[in-house]
């Protein structure tokens, strides 16, 4: 499978209704990477543990606008729905063996603040 490929199936378990953050443990390496505007991980135990902590069945719904990859780099432009309205953010993914090891977030976080 190609890395734009784990990264469609990436999202559809975290962006089509019931997250099951959980269930995105299978798509990373053990020394998985995180950072964005409100958490980051260095490990992805640690990333799974964050994400799940405010539940692992919410209720999430994006679209990805554009997906790009070249090799083992795939960038994401992501609108997600939230309930202060769509939020557009970008997305750095890099692959090691077919697993996702890094991934950056950048979105204005401000919407989730207020």
């Amino acid at each position: 499978m190609d890395n734009t490929s784990v990264i469609r199936e990436y999202f559809q378990q975290f962006f089509s209704g019931k997250a099951h953050h959980s269930r995105v443990r299978e798509y990373l390496t053990d020394d998985f990477r995180f950072r964005g505007p409100l958490m980051a991980a260095d490990t992805a135990d640690d990333y799974i543990s964050q994400i799940t902590a405010s539940g692992d069945e919410l209720e999430m719904y994006a679209e990805v606008r554009e997906l790009i990859g070249q090799q083992d780099t795939v960038a994401a432009l992501v609108e997600f729905r939230s309930p202060k309205g769509p939020i557009t953010y970008a997305q750095w993914i890099e692959f090691r063996e077919g697993r996702i090891c890094r991934l950056e977030v950048i979105y204005d976080p401000r919407p989730f603040l207020s």
